[in-house]
């Protein structure tokens, strides 16, 4: 499925949006984009192009749960700049991002301008459009999308149907509670139940798509892609990144640089490859357009964070809906994360959506937080009885799909790359098999994505140039590699028990 300038206008008018797509292009022939790597890939043989593996790209992959700014899994193949408008011939123009601020304004005017600028974001991205789909959780940020689409259909009486879409256990907190605020509302509701066989399928989806992500963060994406009689979806996975400035449950404030010091704590890449590709590494994750020496320590880490992390991790996800039709990310319209980048970031917490929910039709306070079980900031008291967690995927994938698991990191096709630490591979294994916890860990996301690496490269017959050889300094990594994964995997085992 190939996506030109001249025929997808949706994706361009947000490419200055938090929440853009970002499809892929060849350098080499930069006037063609597609949201399917494959695509590019096959255009790329026809101009008899070169189709290798890119090694800065599989070892940011390893180490990391996504990959830094442009970079893709094959050479010379990129993703659309984050921020930026492409104006031809290969060029893109960065966009102005809004200025980061310390303002603390009348709760009262700037709830009313937040709120505005939410219902004009929403218009925008609607635009009269029919049937809308909301990705709907029991958690705060698409309960806010919910209440302010359906004040649209209220004042404007568009869209005419909502479709709210969640998936998970029946039983689990986001599910049970999504399903009372579409009922709220008179929606039709769909809930995508999870199994095991979900997350087989996303081992082979995620290689398709270029192996870019684990499978782990899939859930039931590709299915949600499949409905039929949807005009167009929505979703509010920003609202905690834009409106708390939380990410990964850690406020802005308190963010470290996007690079860790110690990259391969499993030791799971040979030295002397690792060696090699960090200074391209570090330039991925440092170098962009919008810091520069004078740019702020909280500034700096919020463009990280949503030039990489949210951009890679939660869009090369949303992808695969984007590819069936156009799909919007609320909170991330220009007008809405400028009004919040101006606030004094210690202003942005928990209580926006406290005030902003009192301000939308349907009461949604009254239903629990999925986080908590308990009323929205509700202190002491008992939670809910109802589950906090909406799968087990870890369960799944060390038992049902164990095997193919292990086949496949101990498979020639990942070994004979010769990047891999075979012993320290070997020993994440071993220790991976020792976790009993139903969520996933570390270990999950990285040999889970492995499972999915081959898939990517057996379909495209896709290899590497570079070889290392193995040498004592691995030998000693990979030792180091397991005690530190077999005392990780101890830790969360008590933790979560």
């Amino acid at each position: 499925m190939e996506m030109t300038a001249g025929n997808n206008k949706w994706w361009f008018e947000i490419s200055h949006h938090l929440g853009a797509v970002y499809p892929f292009y060849d350098v080499t022939a930069p006037e063609e984009f597609s949201l399917d790597i494959e695509f590019i890939i096959h255009q790329r043989r026809k101009r008899g192009k070169p189709i290798e593996l890119d090694p800065v790209g599989l070892a940011c992959k390893t180490c990391l749960p996504y990959l830094l700014g442009d970079r893709t899994l094959v050479k010379d193949v990129c993703r659309a700049p984050w921020m930026a408008h492409y104006v031809g011939r290969g060029k893109w123009e960065k966009a102005e991002l809004p200025p980061h601020g310390h303002k603390k304004p009348d709760r009262g005017e700037f709830l009313c301008l937040i709120k505005q600028a939410l219902i004009e974001e929403a218009n925008s991205y609607l635009k009269g459009a029919k049937s809308v789909g909301i990705l709907l959780s029991g958690g705060m940020d698409s309960r806010v999308v919910a209440g302010v689409v359906r004040e649209l259909q209220i004042s404007a009486g568009l869209p005419e149907q909502v479709v709210a879409i969640t998936w998970g256990q029946p039983d689990s907190r986001d599910v049970f509670y999504a399903s009372q605020i579409a009922s709220r509302f008179n929606w039709e509701m769909h809930n995508f139940y999870l199994d095991e066989t979900y997350l087989l399928d996303n081992i082979e989806i995620a290689g398709r798509m270029g192996a870019e992500v684990s499978p782990l963060h899939l859930h039931a994406i590709p299915r949600v892609a499949e409905l039929a009689g949807i005009d167009v979806m929505i979703a509010g996975s920003y609202g905690d990144s834009v409106g708390r400035a939380e990410f990964s449950g850690r406020h802005l404030t308190s963010l470290k640089p996007i690079l860790p010091r110690d990259l391969d704590k499993f030791g799971l890449l040979r030295s002397s490859f690792l060696r090699e590709v960090l200074p391209e590494l570090k330039k991925d994750a440092f170098s962009s357009p919008h810091i520069s020496k004078e740019t702020s320590y909280v500034r700096r880490r919020e463009i990280e964070q949503e030039s990489h992390y949210m951009r890679s991790m939660l869009q090369s996800c949303m992808l695969i809906i984007a590819r069936r039709r156009p799909f919007y990310q609320m909170f991330t319209a220009p007008m809405v994360f400028g009004l919040m980048w101006s606030l004094d970031p210690r202003m942005r917490n928990n209580e926006w959506y406290w005030h902003l929910l009192k301000m939308l039709p349907g009461n949604l306070l009254d239903i629990p937080w999925a986080r908590t079980g308990k009323l929205y900031l509700q202190r002491g008291g008992a939670h809910d009885d109802r589950s906090s967690i909406h799968h087990s995927y870890g369960i799944w994938l060390r038992n049902q799909l164990k095997d193919l698991v292990v086949e496949r990191v101990k498979s020639k096709t990942i070994r004979e790359l010769g990047i891999f630490n075979d012993h320290g591979l070997d020993n994440a294994l071993k220790a991976w098999l020792k976790a009993r916890t139903k969520t996933t860990n570390s270990l999950d996301e990285v040999l889970s994505w492995l499972s999915s690496l081959h898939v990517f490269i057996e379909r495209n017959g896709i290899g590497l140039k570079c070889k290392h050889e193995q040498c004592i300094v691995d030998r000693l990594a990979a030792i180091k590699g397991r005690t530190y994964a077999e005392s990780y995997i101890l830790a969360r085992n008590w933790m979560r028990q």
